[in-house]
């Protein structure tokens, strides 16, 4: 076995990918002995509310207009590689939500966190409903029920956007479309110029 040591500044100077292969390899050894210090589904699962897919739609036509609450709303729909939980649970590592919607901190993420389940208690009329859960090891949980309901609106979205587009232009216009290879100067009007009659 071979085993090598980085300091924090050489981590720093390496290249993006590097340090996300560190990163992956550091949460994966930590996944290995989260599992062995405890079962998560034994934790969390008992408390997490399972969102349905008519819950999900309303809570999104209530965050539409926040960017960033509507980006970690659907980084939650984001799938895993399998086997990294137990159902009924849907685990996120927490640096990648950070990476992915690119906030600097995990504060933000946890008030992003907590203004999304206060709408969701909202829409459920439960102040008591929780939909995430945490670990030790960087973490967090959602009911596979609620995985499974925001992947389905996130997809029903991303379907309708694309359909929209292939839609033809309204009142029967259509645009004209010049191709890169194609020479503007054949198409750059003659004008008159002093001197010269016959243009």
């Amino acid at each position: 076995m071979t085993s090598f040591t980085f300091s924090l500044e050489q981590l720093r100077a390496a290249p993006p990918e590097v340090r996300r292969w560190v990163e992956h390899e550091i949460g994966a050894a930590l996944g290995a002995l989260s599992r062995l210090d405890h079962d998560p589904s034994q934790v969390h699962s008992a408390a997490l509310a399972a969102c349905t897919p008519e819950e999900a739609l309303q809570m999104f036509e209530l965050i539409k207009d926040n960017f960033l609450l509507s980006q970690v709303f659907f980084e939650l729909a984001r799938e895993t590689p399998a086997g990294r939980t137990a159902p009924p649970l849907h685990g996120l590592n927490i640096a990648d939500l950070l990476r992915h919607t690119r906030l600097s901190d995990g504060d933000r993420l946890g008030d992003c966190f907590t203004a999304i389940n206060q709408i969701f208690q909202r829409v459920r009329n439960d102040p008591e409903a929780a939909l995430f859960g945490f670990d030790q090891y960087g973490h967090v949980y959602i009911h596979e029920t609620t995985h499974h309901s925001i992947r389905g609106l996130w997809e029903h979205l991303f379907a309708t956007d694309q359909h929209a587009a292939s839609r033809p232009a309204p009142f029967g216009m259509t645009l004209p479309h010049v191709s890169p290879s194609e020479d503007i100067a054949g198409h750059a009007p003659a004008y008159p110029r002093a001197g010269n009659p016959s243009l």
